[in-house]
């Protein structure tokens, strides 16, 4: 049996991102579930779900549009765009992104939220 080898070097890597493919998805709801708990009882990770809820088309007389209102049952269904699993340090990081680029786009449109 052979003793199991460790990586004594370290080395820094920079990270390249590629052009996404495809158009941007719309998104305008979120959700996020913890993940199941480890053995030491404590969740795993956070599940993030994004999707996008797009509203009926309403077109024709008052009757077709009450009709198709009707229709929908007073629900409307989110298309999901994407599921990811983050460890809580990610989604630190992800807060941290969000926030400056919420500041980015503040400072463009002149300060207005």
């Amino acid at each position: 049996m052979s003793e199991p080898s460790t990586l004594q070097q370290t080395t820094t890597m920079r990270v390249v991102w590629q052009e996404p493919e495809g158009a941007a998805q719309p998104c305008n709801h979120f959700a996020a579930t913890l993940g199941l708990p480890t053995a030491a009882g404590v969740p795993e990770a956070i599940y993030l779900t994004i999707g996008n809820v797009e509203p009926p088309l309403l077109v024709g007389t008052e009757a077709d549009i009450s009709e198709r209102l009707q229709s929908t049952g007073g629900k409307l269904t989110v298309t999901p765009v994407g599921r990811y699993v983050l460890t809580r340090g990610r989604i630190d990081e992800l807060i941290k992104i969000l926030q400056t680029a919420a500041q980015v786009f503040d400072q463009a449109q002149g300060g207005v939220k």
